[in-house]
């Protein structure tokens, strides 16, 4: 009845509109930036979008700044080249081989640490305290932190599951046991379907 309503919230850059607000990061003292002023506006709203799809926390700063937290440094890292090779016309597996990596994907070691992951995650949901288990979880999570996802698995979606599971090994650091229980439960679920 006369009123205005906004239905969107619109980037300023690219000016689309922006259906999910993504998570945002809460300044700490570890945390990483990149700066891409350089960057063309399609480029930083595909970081943006990649980030939101495997629900990493970020925030922009002045000076086109985005800020991770530390932990998740490496998949952003990985994030970046992909967007980075792709906006040159060229695969992200390309780029790859091109770095000296001979494998397109993380072969076997990748898919057996995935699924001891998936096995840890779903002991420790109901037993957060057991420290083997957890122990388990933690060297899983490293390998499938240095790997490139196993084939058949996107890279969006391999970026999500080091996520999720660097979630569950800081909170294991912390003792954190509501977030043990919650972090593994999620990856769990989510690893179902690949394992």
């Amino acid at each position: 009845m006369g009123e205005m309503i906004r239905a969107s919230v619109r980037c300023p850059d690219c000016r689309l509109a922006i259906t999910e607000v993504p998570a945002m990061l809460n300044p700490s003292d570890d945390e990483v930036g990149y700066e891409l002023v350089d960057w063309p506006v399609s480029d930083r709203g595909a970081v943006t979008a990649a980030l939101a799809e495997v629900d990493i926390p970020f925030r922009w700063e002045e000076g086109l700044v985005i800020v991770v937290a530390a932990e998740v440094e490496e998949q952003v890292d990985r994030l970046l080249d992909e967007i980075q090779a792709e906006s040159a016309g060229q695969s992200p597996d390309a780029a790859l081989r091109e770095e000296g990596d001979e494998e397109a994907d993380g072969g076997e070691e990748a898919q057996a640490a995935m699924a001891d992951l998936f096995v840890a995650a779903d002991r420790l949901q109901h037993e957060p305290f057991d420290k083997g288990i957890g122990d388990d979880l933690v060297a899983a999570a490293a390998i499938v932190g240095e790997s490139l996802p196993p084939f058949g698995i996107g890279r969006p979606e391999w970026a999500r599951i080091q996520a999720m599971a660097a979630a569950v090994v800081t909170a294991l650091d912390g003792d954190d046991d509501e977030g043990i229980v919650t972090g593994a439960r999620s990856l769990r679920d989510f690893l179902r379907d690949y394992v």
